[in-house]
């Protein structure tokens, strides 16, 4: 299956105080078309500055990014920003994590959702038809009244959709989602992921997924990558990985999920909280809350090791 996208060596450090904070670090990955891949970690450990950096959303320029983001033969990093423009939306679609701050308060929701339409060609009456179709299609009730509603007038499940209507309008290639269900209710958030699941397996697209829970990617991912502080620490199938981690941090993550059966104790916690990385160093990013952590993890970085095809591992141990 080809590669839609494909990110190598990419690490972003962004500009502080006292010098510049690693926030992604080597970073290498890859998603072919048609497939969910998930990154998964602890806030703060790089997920979201990865998907900007594809997407080339830069707040104020004050990151240092290397490596390489190649989408369709082209290195996103490196293409003129006109050319980028073009890319967003029409090949690329993201879908953030707060559809009441991505969507405008003052315009109805039908109209943001049509806006992106009209820029393909489609005249203003051809876009609304269109828009109460993607509504029929991501689920909203009554999608003839929800267009011309604000969306303070949407529920949080309601939003969700009406952003996943707008990511899909013009059809993307990719489409990023940053913690998409984060503000739902369990019951919701298992009608958005069926959504999303179903039209990528109906339009062919492929899925950048970006979560920190373990059931969403059990439900709907077919490859995993587990991140810390930056670096992707495992990479593999997520039937495998849950078979079968190797990184420590991945078998501290799955054994802090809940458990069905009260006898099987209480849940277990990982110590200590993700770094901040304000100088890089030669050792391993997890080694001071990790339990199996000696000399030569405190003094050299392991390198990323294929343990099987398709699984991959940074840790010295393994």
């Amino acid at each position: 299956m080809a590669e839609i996208l494909k990110v190598r060596d990419l690490s972003v450090d962004y500009k502080v105080q006292n010098g510049y904070l690693s926030a992604v670090n080597d970073v290498s990955f890859s998603i072919d078309e048609g497939q969910i891949f998930a990154l998964v970690g602890e806030s703060g450990c790089g997920k979201s500055t990865i998907a900007h950096s594809i997407m080339r959303l830069s707040i104020d320029n004050n990151e240092r990014i290397s490596g390489s983001v190649e989408f369709d033969g082209k290195d996103l990093l490196s293409i003129k920003q006109a050319d980028m423009e073009k890319i967003r939306g029409r090949h690329i679609g993201m879908i953030f994590q707060n559809p009441l701050d991505s969507l405008n308060p003052v315009y109805r929701s039908g109209t943001q959702v049509a806006e992106a339409l009209m820029q393909d060609g489609l005249s203003r009456s051809e876009a609304g038809d269109r828009v109460i179709q993607l509504y029929r299609d991501v689920q909203i009730p009554d999608p003839e009244e929800r267009v011309i509603s604000f969306p303070h007038e949407l529920s949080g499940g309601m939003r969700q959709r009406v952003m996943i209507a707008m990511m899909l309008a013009r059809n993307p290639r990719l489409l990023i989602a940053d913690e998409p269900t984060t503000a739902l209710d369990v019951t919701v958030e298992a009608q958005v992921l069926s959504i999303m699941k179903e039209m990528c397996k109906k339009r062919g697209a492929s899925v950048l997924l970006i979560t920190h829970n373990f059931g969403i990617v059990a439900e709907i991912a077919d490859r995993i990558g587990i991140m810390y502080a930056g670096e992707i620490v495992e990479e593999g199938e997520v039937g495998e990985i849950f078979k079968n981690p190797l990184h420590p941090y991945s078998e501290a993550l799955l054994s802090a999920l809940p458990k069905i059966k009260k006898k099987e104790g209480r849940i277990k916690t990982i110590e200590g909280t993700v770094p901040r990385i304000l100088e890089k160093k030669a050792e391993c990013r997890f080694c001071n809350r990790c339990p199996y952590a000696d000399d030569i993890c405190r003094t050299a970085a392991p390198e990323t090791k294929f343990v099987s095809e398709g699984h991959s591992v940074r840790c010295h141990k393994r």
